[in-house]
């Protein structure tokens, strides 16, 4: 009789043991906001003509490229931008320059605004604004040879965005 009883208390101990085992399972909800960009405003160096290098400064609102991200208020970020070393029309190739102060960061929009000029060649690290908005903005210089062919001439410019977190 006394192999029944310890039979009978370790199946009433089983449950208990397993309990806590359940108990720490859990459950847990991430919500992961992503990071969107939108071109706002192709870069844009106008009429161009044989042998006379034309530059876009980052402040001319018709002609510098546009971007616009949106992310969670207050998070860090990372942008690379992956740039053409020439533009393109048919065969032709016109070739184009990104300098040390080609970028300029618009991160709050906040009063007062925290912008910084930067060379869109390197890796940019900013904290959005709180809002969850910045702004880039982007020139360039083409360089045309005296006997460049007419055409219209484009290229892909690239841009990465990555969330670093808060």
């Amino acid at each position: 009789m006394g192999s029944r009883w310890a039979t009978a208390v370790l199946l009433a101990l089983a449950p208990a043991c397993a309990s806590p085992l359940l108990a720490q399972r859990r459950q847990v909800s991430v919500l992961v906001v992503p990071l969107t960009a939108i071109a706002i405003h192709d870069l844009s160096f106008g009429t161009v003509l044989p042998g006379i290098p034309v530059s876009v400064s980052t402040s001319d609102p018709m002609h510098a490229g546009q971007f616009e991200v949106e992310g969670p208020p207050a998070a860090s970020v990372r942008v690379e931008f992956t740039l053409p070393a020439v533009l393109t029309s048919g065969g032709n190739a016109l070739p184009v320059f990104f300098g040390g102060a080609d970028g300029f960061a618009d991160f709050s929009h906040d009063t007062p605004p925290h912008s910084v000029v930067f060379d869109p060649h390197t890796p940019l690290i900013g904290t959005l604004g709180t809002g969850g908005l910045f702004f880039l903005k982007l020139g360039g210089t083409v360089s045309p040879s005296r006997v460049q062919i007419g055409g219209a001439y484009s290229a892909t410019i690239s841009i990465t965005v990555y969330n670093l977190g808060s």
